[in-house]
């Protein structure tokens, strides 16, 4: 093993070009012993926030004419000189390095956090104090620099145990894989697993029974027994975790189970606590499994799947005197494709992060029995990285592989054996749009989320081509002035026989469709540039509609979209002719590489041609197509999306279901389900019932509406927001998510937030700038004082309980924007847009982002929103009329501050 050094870096804060360092720890070591030590306090030349001295036990005399930050930090470099560094999470040591001048860019660190996330996979959490706290590292100082450091050493040797104790297949798998490279990482699993392992002992499998005998009889039929199993008094109310009677949860299900009973349609608006998840699955698997009547679930984020499969139904089948199956089912590229994992693994790394990305993905398939990348826990890159092995419909091989080889294969036999299935929107969807096969036969359907049913429905049925991206692929064909396309490639191989010719004939088709495809788009990005200049607009999206496509400017577009057309259409013939002589090399363990290639992109030249044809020439009345204008690369995008999804859900989705029960938290708009019924498709005939949250808001929650701020078009509007902002996260010590509906005002807002003194001690985290959605919820539920402004993504699905989270503004009124291509299409088609799209759709958006502040019964916050159209407009009512009952405080801006810190000072 190589003498390493581990560093650490104690700061004032996150940002480099601000914030001072206090504080530098290293060890350096072999795999036994350590060698030296270096530790330095930093006279950072200005006061630290108090957050940072109570972490580390730092005294502000203790820095007062310590070293400086220029000779500590250069002390460290001399000490890194000749080791190799290593780091826990370590791009903020680096930053600071880098910021100094002492950092060399060509050196690579070695990360334990990367270590970690590939040897210790089902960790709770790869922070460095929960793992040193699991492992039971010495670290008597956490937080001070050189114990950190010391941590970060110990945590290593026990990685480096880690890799050494791996079953020896595996080891050589791994072995063989970092062999050719000299990053740090590989360097450490050459070591690694090479070392004597330390434990060779096979661990006993724990077998868990469960604590409850199953009833022989099965579920009750009778729906009033069915709700007695949830009542207070009933057998569930003993043994369930946190069980709480909630009357409203027993209404919901004894509505889901006579509906099921007799078949129809239901609405049910559950506000936040009802426990509306129990309340559909106890009623939806005892119909399941007395009748053998399948149940779909379908929800639209991952984070209720996993809480359903994580938490729900794990308890559910643990607690329920009857048993039951369930499984989750996922669309096609959550799965692994063995065969292209075995290809994108036999292929040279290009650099360190897709070497950690594979070394992940093999241990992953050593224990994986699902193959879904849910269990991956990817990060960053890895999300990219993961499109490489992803099973994927172009890529597949049929027939000709076996369910022993795919995942995919596996997870439809296994939901063709389940009495309930939990899918995404999306997967619904997309079964429907193909007729079925994706999902199995089922009977009954829930949708949880429902108010995403509409959205999920448009960006499924959305289609787009860009211009840059289609004439990369017809270039991949046959490429022009020089160089070998893949046709030619193939033309060559002469186990392909007389197809050779074929492709031949292909390249002049080839190069003749790019040259239309590149005119066509030159063209039309031209045109759109120039008619979004006209309308002086800050779009970058162009809809085409009737009036434009009368334009003087649109016939050459329009004749140059035709050539493209038919050109695209010739080449496909081309190809097909080709493809056809040789189709026995698609099939089998191992196709014929460069035909599936050219299968994958004949099937993408295809579904471009039919969106240009279709956009340009022949219009669909039921889709809005739009241009967009990507400015930072000029890039010009083809778009089309339906305008009406609600007959196409009702008619594919709901119409061969027994029954569907669509829930949510956010459905009625002033008492009525009317908005929501038009945009699904539904008609009078549904059962409706809406159950009020079991909250007590008036003495929960505080809603604040400032009197004297601007306009939100107003100029000072977004100096206003910042001060409030700043008054409110100094008041209550941080502790506040901002809700924005503009990502240029977030930055704006963010930028003059931290340069306010005043709130040196609140750590200011900014999606897009800080990270996004999923480090910044760690960041936020980690800190002390943190200060979360997040855009559309933050207005939902956020569940930060107790006093983490206790005060949520909203900037401006989620209205959509009206230029947006398909809102605007939907808009002219009914009488008032505004009135019946736009300020419904506020509506349940202000609802949702209501929504994030209380999350139990325990919890205490204040809301303040400060837009000053809801109450100076006549539409304000609809929006006040959709929040919870809260107390109120109508009054200037300059007192809210104080109204927030003494309402959570009360609780």
């Amino acid at each position: 093993m190589p003498e390493y050094a581990a560093l650490d870096l104690e700061t004032t804060g996150l940002d480099p070009a601000r914030d001072k360092v206090i504080e530098v720890g290293a060890v350096a070591f072999t795999h036994d012993r350590i060698t030296t030590t270096l530790e330095r306090l930093v006279d950072p030349g200005r006061a630290v926030p108090e957050t940072v001295l109570k972490l580390t036990g730092i005294k502000p005399e203790e820095l007062r004419g310590a070293a400086s930050a220029e000779s500590a930090l250069r002390e460290l470099a001399d000490f890194l000189q000749g080791r190799q560094p290593v780091g826990h999470g370590a791009r903020l040591d680096v930053d600071f390095l880098a910021a100094a001048g002492l950092w060399d860019p060509a050196t690579e660190i070695l990360d334990t956090l990367d270590v970690a996330r590939i040897l210790l996979p089902s960790a709770a959490s790869h922070s460095l104090p929960l793992l040193a706290t699991e492992m039971g590292f010495n670290q008597p100082r956490p937080h001070r620099a050189l114990d950190d450091a010391d941590a970060t050493r110990q945590l290593l040797l026990r990685l480096r145990d880690e890799g050494a104790a791996l079953d020896e297949t595996l080891k050589e798998s791994m072995l063989a894989l970092v062999a050719p490279y000299e990053w740090p990482i590989a360097r450490f699993f050459a070591d690694a697993l090479t070392a004597p392992n330390p434990d060779p002992g096979p661990a006993a499998a724990e077998v868990v029974e469960s604590a409850h005998r199953k009833s022989a009889d099965g579920p009750p039929d009778d729906p009033g027994l069915m709700v007695a199993l949830l009542g207070p008094d009933g057998p569930l109310a003993g043994v369930l975790p946190g069980y709480e009677h909630r009357e409203p949860q027993l209404q919901m299900l004894l509505a889901v189970a006579q509906i099921q009973a007799r078949g129809g349609t239901l609405i049910v608006e559950a506000g936040t606590g009802t426990g509306k998840s129990l309340a559909y699955l106890v009623p939806s698997i005892a119909r399941a499994v007395r009748h053998h009547e399948r149940v779909v679930v379908s929800t639209n984020t991952h984070t209720l799947q996993e809480q359903l499969m994580g938490k729900d139904l794990p308890g559910l089948r643990e607690w329920l005197p009857w048993d039951f199956k369930a499984c989750l089912l996922k669309g096609r590229s959550n799965y692994v494709s063995l065969r292209r994992w075995r290809r994108f693994l036999a292929e040279p790394c290009r650099d360190s992060d897709e070497l950690k990305f594979k070394l992940k993905v093999l241990m992953w398939l050593h224990t994986t029995e699902s193959g879904d990348r849910s269990e991956l826990r990817l990060h960053g890159r890895e999300e990219v990285l993961w499109a490489n092995i992803a099973s994927d419909p172009l890529d597949c091989v049929g027939i000709h592989c076996t369910k022993e080889d795919c995942y995919v294969h596996r997870a439809r036999a296994e939901a063709e054996a389940a009495d309930l299935v939990v899918v995404n929107h999306s997967l619904l969807l997309a079964d429907a749009e193909v007729g079925g096969g994706l999902l199995p036969d089922f009977d009954h359907l829930v949708i949880d989320e429902a108010h995403h049913l509409e959205d999920a429905a448009t960006r499924g049925m959305r289609q787009e081509v860009d211009g840059p991206g289609l004439v990369a692929l017809l270039e991949r064909l046959a490429k022009a002035g020089g160089g070998e396309g893949l046709l030619a490639e193939l033309q060559r191989q002469p186990h392909l026989g007389s197809s050779g010719e074929a492709f031949e004939q292909a390249i002049p088709a080839s190069l003749a469709a790019g040259q239309r495809a590149r005119e066509f788009f030159d063209l039309a990005a031209h045109w759109v540039a120039a008619k979004l200049g006209d309308m002086e607009r800050k779009d970058e999206s162009l809809r085409v509609t009737p009036p434009l496509r009368e334009d003087e400017g649109w016939p050459p577009v329009s004749l140059a979209a035709e050539n493209a057309v038919t050109a695209l259409a010739a080449l496909d013939a081309g190809l097909r002719r080709a493809v056809a002589g040789v189709r026995e090399w698609l099939g089998g363990s191992e196709p014929d590489q460069g035909i599936r290639e050219l299968e994958i992109i004949r099937g993408r030249l295809d579904a471009a041609t039919r969106l240009i044809d279709e956009a340009m020439l022949t219009p669909d009345h039921n889709r809005v197509y739009w241009f967009t204008l990507l400015a930072r690369t000029e890039n010009l995008l083809l778009r089309a999306a339906p305008i009406n999804v609600g007959f196409l859900l009702r008619d594919h989705v709901y119409a061969e279901r027994r029954s569907t029960v669509f829930t949510s938290a956010t459905l009625a708009v002033g008492g009525s389900f009317d908005y929501f019924r038009s945009r699904v498709g539904l008609g009078p005939e549904v059962e409706e019932l809406i159950l009020s949250s079991p909250f007590d808001f008036f003495h929960q929650a505080l809603v604040c509406l400032p009197t004297d701020l601007v306009a939100p078009e107003d100029h000072a509007f977004d100096e206003q927001v910042t001060d409030v902002v700043a008054s409110v996260a100094r008041r209550v010590g941080g502790r506040t998510l901002v809700l924005f509906t503009s990502h240029r005002q977030l930055r704006d807002v963010h930028a003059a937030l931290k340069h306010r003194t005043d709130l040196d001690e609140v750590l200011i985290l900014g999606q897009g700038i800080d990270g996004q959605r999923r480090q910044l919820l760690k960041a936020f539920e980690g800190a002390e004082r943190p200060l979360l402004l997040g855009t559309a993504s933050f207005w939902e699905g956020i569940d930060v309980p107790g006093e983490r989270l206790s005060c949520v503004i909203m900037v401006r009124l989620p209205f959509p924007v009206p230029s947006e291509p398909v809102y605007a299409a939907r808009a002219e088609q009914v009488r008032d847009g505004f009135a019946q799209l736009a300020l419904p759709q506020a509506a349940l958006r202000l609802k949702q982002g209501f929504g994030r502040l209380i999350r139990r019964s325990t919890d205490r916050g204040a809301v303040v929103i400060l837009d000053n159209r809801i109450l100076g407009r006549d539409y304000g009512k609809a929006f006040l009329d959709v929040l919870p009952p809260a107390s109120r405080f109508v009054g200037p801006a300059a007192e809210i501050e104080n109204r927030v810190g003494d309402w959570l000072d009360q609780a």
